[in-house]
């Protein structure tokens, strides 16, 4: 099970192509963070929307992953 916390907190971190603990990355890894705040506040129903796809998305690849293991 995807722990949807989590993953709500790092989507920021997954938006910057780069290591986000790198100085030359930390404004885009806030501008990031900003800008999804602002969607949220702007367009929650939205905002859940693609949030619900993208957990389920990854609950998807978890399970899949547990099946390959299972067959080693």
């Amino acid at each position: 099970m995807v722990n949807a916390e989590r993953v709500k907190q790092k989507i920021p971190s997954l938006l910057v192509d780069g290591d986000t603990s790198k100085r030359e990355n930390n404004n885009a890894f806030f501008r990031n963070r900003y800008r999804l705040r602002k969607f949220i506040d702007q367009n929650p129903q939205r905002f859940n929307s693609l949030f619900n796809q993208l957990t389920f998305i990854l609950n998807e690849i978890e399970e899949e992953l547990k099946k390959t293991t299972n067959k080693l």
